[in-house]
């Protein structure tokens, strides 16, 4: 009979248990749900934020592929002025980064013994004159021969090459500038020994133009001469200077399978020096079809490029647009548009400036068009 009660009591016990274990979590999920629904009314009471951009359709226009390489500015005239007898530096005649005229005198070096040997050579020149003189009017008076009379023309002719030998050495010793130009720096004076060979000065031509030598890729090199190009002279994408092509090597580099093109730039409008690197945009092919976007309407992250397109929003929103995010390929940039490779048809509204704000299925409002600002269609 006690074990029956004992029973019954433990029973009991846990039923009492299991229905305050149920109260509690009933207590609990009631509690939780208020705080849900109140929230969903506090929520309810505020209005669902409307994000300001400028909408800019989509439009098909005619793109020219373009490909930028990388090129070099040279002068049309230039050359490195080099001693070509040894000597020491009696005069300097150019200043350093200064400009010379065609024939200005550059360096003179010592000419001391060559002015002796020339003083030399032609008293031998005048003894082998007046030798030949006499031998001639011998031999028409018939008191000569034909013999001595020639021998005395090669004496005369060997002295004249010899006189002549010294006078070219002593001019080569006075370097001349070849044609107008800027000189560059240097560190001539007077009294420095030049060895022959040793470089003097260098020379850039004056004239109005320079040349911009490129090189394409083999696939990529249909361009012709009279084509143009734009060059960038400090990167980026803005202000370029149109020139034109000129030239195109006629062979395939054998190690970088390029070819050479050179164009014709004018010296002021570029800005550069040659020497200088520039980027050279040449375009590839014919024009083609193209979906362009103004480049603020672009977004990146790690997932690529994307853009956010404008839908019609339901009826009873605050704004007449709804973001929809669309992932897109792009294609290269053409000056302040952007390709869309795929992922976008011309005609559609995407966002322009100020899509930054924007996620993913915020309402829109499109206070202005970016037409206006980024060009018609």
């Amino acid at each position: 009979m006690m074990a029956g009660q004992s029973k019954s009591g433990r029973l009991r016990v846990w039923l009492i248990a299991v229905c305050l274990c149920l109260a509690t979590a009933f207590g609990l999920g009631w509690y939780k749900y208020s705080q849900f629904r109140t929230a969903m009314a506090f929520a309810a009471a505020f209005p669902e934020p409307v994000e300001s951009v400028e909408g800019f359709t989509a439009r098909e226009s005619l793109w020219q592929p373009t490909t930028r390489v990388t090129g070099e500015v040279l002068a049309i005239r230039a050359v490195i002025v080099a001693a070509e007898e040894a000597g020491a530096i009696v005069e300097v005649g150019v200043e350093p980064g200064g400009r010379v005229a065609a024939g200005q005198l550059l360096v003179r070096l010592d000419t001391s013994e060559e002015r002796a040997e020339l003083a030399a050579a032609k008293a031998e020149l005048e003894i082998a004159r007046l030798a030949l003189m006499r031998s001639e009017r011998l031999l028409e008076a018939k008191l000569g021969t034909a013999e001595a009379r020639d021998e005395a023309r090669a004496r005369f002719d060997a002295a004249e090459a010899a006189r002549q030998r010294i006078a070219a050495v002593i001019a080569k010793k006075s370097l001349k500038a070849p044609f107008a130009a800027t000189a560059g720096l240097h560190e001539l004076d007077v009294g420095q020994f030049l060895d022959r060979g040793d470089e003097v000065v260098r020379l850039i031509g004056s004239e109005g133009s320079l040349w911009v030598d490129f090189t394409l890729p083999q696939q990529d090199a249909r361009l012709a001469e009279g084509e143009w190009v734009d060059i960038f002279p400090h990167g980026g994408d803005r202000n370029p200077v149109r020139a034109k092509v000129i030239a195109r090597d006629s062979f395939v580099n054998r190690l970088s399978r390029n070819v050479r093109y050179r164009s014709l730039v004018d010296r002021e409008v570029l800005g550069q020096d040659p020497g200088a690197v520039v980027t050279v945009q040449a375009p590839l092919g014919l024009p083609q079809s193209a979906t362009l976007v103004p480049a603020p309407a672009v977004r990146r992250d790690a997932f690529g490029a994307k853009l956010f397109v404008l839908r019609p929003s339901e009826e009873g929103a605050r704004a007449p647009e709804r973001a929809e995010r669309r992932d897109v390929t792009l294609g290269p940039r053409h000056g302040e548009f952007i390709v869309i490779a795929s992922g976008l048809q011309p005609g559609e509204r995407v966002a322009a400036d100020g899509a930054f704000k924007l996620r993913d299925g915020v309402l829109v409002s499109a206070t202005g068009s970016a037409r206006g600002r980024h060009g018609g269609s």
